[in-house]
């Protein structure tokens, strides 16, 4: 009988001991302060990743598959003589964007002017919510090759101190590059001069500039790099405006560089400031105005600014783009460092841009 009544009290005091235990979760959990919901993500500023030569901070959709073809005609100055530069000479690029996630995209392209082969890589840092986070914050940043063969680069350093007795066989030549090498100390703070200067000098010679190109050309020269950070915010369904602050550097600039002495020397880096703005008419077609600045710049020389004017008709799948603008760089540092036409003196050409989505 005791041990029977031990037993009992036993499972009782289980029980009791279960039933407290259970109590005091429920009111721990109680008293545990409910999270705040998120607030729910507005809708994405701009219906395509391309703003006529510039990025924006929208991305498509998980495992999208985008397809882009960019296309800058020539400039108008030309007119009928080749059709407002229809027939002029063009630039062309086409390009494959993956999206792995819905915040990073990874992309390749191929651009016809100095076969440039381009990587890149996008990633949504931060999204505009309504009531909550007011912009979207996105980086986006490349690395292009210059896939032309070495000898049209040709714009490699000969610094001051290369061995000339023994790679320069001529005479007249050897002393003509000593010379330049001269006034480029004195008129730009240069201890080298270029490759291409050394092409026009007297008494060059294929042997000697073959010697030359040989020993100083590096692989890395084929390098350019670009990087830029884009706040947007979609102020209602009808206007969306970005600003971009943007890096770039070119391992080897080229020679037109040091005759329109722009940034005093050959500068390889420069920043950029451009602002976008979208304007929608209709559910699917907009208004597209955009504008970029580089830094790096003087008064009435090039790098000139982009100015673009354009519409764009948009689906779920496409986005067709047609505009006006002055730079035809495809790849965004292209604008940024060798922008030669200056839409103040009306060097302007047309351009459309077309891009496709296949989601899996």
């Amino acid at each position: 009988m005791h041990t029977y009544s031990l037993g009992k009290m036993k499972r009782l005091l289980l029980s009791f001991t279960f039933m407290i235990g259970g109590l005091g979760m429920v009111i721990a959990q109680d008293s545990i302060p409910e999270q705040p919901a998120q607030k729910q993500l507005a809708k994405a500023p701009f219906e395509s990743g391309y703003f006529i030569a510039d990025q924006t901070v929208s991305l498509p959709p998980a495992r999208t598959l985008e397809f882009i073809i960019q296309h800058d005609f020539g400039t108008f100055q030309q007119k009928w003589s080749d059709l407002w530069g229809i027939w002029g000479s063009s630039n062309i690029r086409f390009g494959l964007n993956y999206t792995i996630t819905k915040d990073l995209e990874v992309g390749i392209g191929t651009t016809k002017n100095k076969r440039l082969q381009d990587f890149s890589l996008k990633y949504a840092i931060a999204r505009q919510r309504k009531g909550g986070f007011p912009l979207t914050i996105t980086f986006y940043g490349n690395v292009a090759i210059d896939g032309r063969n070495k000898s049209q680069l040709g714009n490699n350093k000969l610094a001051s101190d290369l061995d000339y007795g023994s790679l320069v066989q001529d005479t007249a030549f050897r002393h003509s590059i000593q010379n330049q090498i001269v006034q480029n100390d004195t008129n730009f703070g240069l201890n080298y001069i270029t490759y291409n200067q050394a092409t026009g000098l007297k008494g060059a010679n294929s042997k000697d500039l073959g010697s030359l190109f040989d020993k100083t050309f590096k692989g890395s020269y084929r390098l350019s790099y670009y990087a830029e950070f884009m706040f947007a915010r979609r102020f209602c369904k009808e206007f969306s405006a970005q600003l971009g602050i943007s890096y770039m550097h070119y391992n080897l600039v080229d020679q037109v560089e040091m005759a329109n002495n722009h940034v005093n020397g050959m500068r390889n880096d420069n920043l950029s400031i451009s602002g976008l703005g979208r304007l929608k008419i209709s559910p699917q077609t907009s208004i597209l105005l955009s504008y970029s600045q580089p830094v790096f710049t003087y008064l009435n020389t090039a790098p000139w600014p982009n100015a673009s004017l354009g519409v764009e008709i948009s689906t779920s799948t496409h986005a067709f783009q047609i505009f006006l603008t002055s730079a035809n760089g495809l790849v965004p540092q292209e604008t940024a460092m060798y922008n030669y036409n200056n839409p103040y003196n009306g060097f302007i050409l047309l351009g459309f841009n077309i891009t496709r989505l296949w989601t899996f």
